[in-house]
């Protein structure tokens, strides 16, 4: 049979392939998992033994602060979550949080809702608002920077914050995270 250009093209009605080295193996190409995960070994460990891992520059590191005086050390994640998401309103002994955050495009914020709460600042908006809408919640105190932030956490019983690692003093307890 021919095909428009006067070409013989038998493999394709025939049911003939050529075997190639991706259809020999039922229609994908095999990879050999073991050398590839010897090969990335061997690369973490020459930057691991010449310690380029940690000469790597470190973004800033988020701490979460409270008023000195809240009897509680550290708080999960999910605890956090919680907390700022204003479905946790109280600690542990019942005394109520008042929590602080910096504002929605603050730089900090944005870490601190990325990297600790695994939440982006427009979700955490959008719980606050949907709570205060349906009269079930309040939204967070909102502060305008962090010198102002640790001063407000530092004054307020039962206070919970944020800050960069820069401004963190004594005035105010960092939280270890679980």
């Amino acid at each position: 049979m021919k095909n428009r250009l006067g070409n013989r093209h038998h493999n394709r009605h025939h049911g003939l392939r050529r075997k190639t080295p991706a259809s020999a193996s039922g229609g994908r190409a095999r990879r050999d998992y073991g050398k590839l995960f010897a090969q990335t070994a061997a690369l973490l460990w020459l930057c691991y033994s010449a310690n380029l891992l940690n000469a790597l520059p470190a973004g800033p590191t988020i701490r979460v602060i409270a008023n000195p005086h809240v009897e509680v050390d550290a708080l999960s994640k999910t605890s956090l979550r919680s907390i700022f998401g204003m479905r946790n309103r109280t600690w542990p002994k019942g005394d109520f949080i008042r929590v602080f955050v910096l504002e929605d495009k603050n730089p900090t914020h944005i870490l601190f809702t990325k990297q600790i709460l695994r939440t982006f600042p427009y979700n955490l908006r959008r719980i606050w608002d949907r709570r205060i809408y349906s009269g079930t919640g309040q939204s967070p105190t909102v502060v305008d920077s962090e010198e102002e932030m640790r001063r407000q956490v530092s004054l307020t019983d039962n206070a919970i914050g944020y800050l960069s690692n820069k401004w963190v003093s004594d005035d105010v307890k960092v939280l270890d995270l679980k």
